[in-house]
């Protein structure tokens, strides 16, 4: 993003530890060239991460240091803090004119839990690294043969990383926020997961496993089902446990999410210089109005519906297509990918 600045004629700014990092230590400088080489292709957060909203930081601090290095345009990088964080900024923008300039957020987390998108950055990656690590459980489990692995996998809210891990590695069932796990549903995957091991009589050397969400249940932990599939089995086969923790968030980025962020970034840098025309004649306007649908469009989410890039309006978007208590979008775009992941496993669904 900073290079296509440039290449534009921009001078790009870097602030460092989020906004709390801005408020509390001005922690902002001009990046060049050198500054960024190699940044493309190194995991993780150069310029560091921070949960911090605006409001809780302290946004009057906030706005004094937008007006003291006269910034033209903001772009956000994150996940849902970073959502609400620009919901924030538009919404103060009545108050505080040094936010009257383009806004932009690009998505990125692995939880995929942004609304406005069906893409965030690091959600490919993770599915690389917990994919890699699924690969060699289910080695571990099909040498035992008489072995199931519940594999824990975060997400926070949302199930879309253990959807599509489900669909990649062919686990036998994976329990998510959106469904919760109904005492029923376990009890149909575990008399599935004897038929399996029944009918293998073992010969198979198919490993089995079984992904949760962490946050699918507080009472039906990883190794409470765990014991619970073992003491079912009644010694024709047992069940262990597998925590892939925080190898899920760490590894270089995969292609995808590489290419998605430099289409993602220039398009973010282009929308801040065609919204140019619309902010500034409002920039001291005593009578601003933050309702006009023109002005409140200048701060959007660049997202991803299907293949295509697209800008949502953050009030549209946070007021009628997210759901604040949940941390997630009203719309789950994955469940039609949890039908076809339950299918090719023969997994039976209780009808909800």
């Amino acid at each position: 993003m900073a290079t296509y600045c440039m290449s534009r004629g921009h001078t790009p700014y870097a602030i460092h530890n989020g906004f709390s990092g801005l408020a509390r230590h001005e922690s902002v400088r001009s990046i060049n060239w050198l500054d960024i080489e190699g940044w493309t292709s190194r995991g993780g957060s150069e310029l560091g991460t921070n949960r911090t909203t605006p409001q809780e930081a302290d946004i009057g601090m906030i706005a004094y240091y937008f007006d003291k290095y006269q910034f033209d345009g903001l772009v956000i990088v994150g996940g849902f803090e970073a959502f609400v964080s620009l919901h924030q900024l538009e919404q103060a923008r009545k108050d505080y004119p040094a936010f009257r300039i383009p806004m932009t957020l690009i998505p990125a987390t692995i939880s995929n839990n942004v609304p406005g998108t069906e893409y965030s950055l690091g959600s490919d990656t993770c599915l690389n690294s917990l994919m890699k690590y699924c690969d060699i459980v289910k080695q571990s489990a099909s040498s035992t043969r008489g072995r199931a692995f519940v594999v824990e996998v975060q997400g926070g809210n949302s199930g879309y990383i253990a959807t599509m891990a489900q669909l990649a590695c062919g686990a036998q069932a994976s329990y998510v926020p959106e469904e919760g796990i109904p005492l029923e549903q376990l009890d149909m995957d575990i008399e599935n997961l004897k038929q399996s091991f029944t009918l293998a009589s073992g010969k198979s050397k198919s490993g089995k496993l079984i992904l949760k969400s962490e946050n699918a249940s507080k009472v039906l932990t990883t190794d409470v089902i765990a014991q619970i599939i073992t003491d079912e089995a009644q010694g024709r086969f047992d069940a262990k446990t597998a925590v892939p923790g925080h190898v899920q968030q760490g590894s270089l980025p995969s292609p995808m999410d590489r290419t998605r962020a430099t289409r993602l970034a220039v398009k973010a840098v282009q929308f801040i210089e065609e919204k140019q025309e619309v902010t500034k004649p409002t920039r001291f306007l005593e009578n601003f109005d933050p309702l006009d649908s023109e002005v409140s469009a200048t701060a959007s989410i660049v997202g991803v519906k299907r293949s295509h890039l697209r800008f949502a309006s953050i009030r549209q978007v946070y007021d009628f297509e997210t759901s604040l208590v949940t941390r997630m979008p009203k719309h789950i775009h994955w469940q039609d990918t949890r039908e076809v992941a339950d299918l090719l496993v023969g997994r039976t669904k209780l009808a909800l």
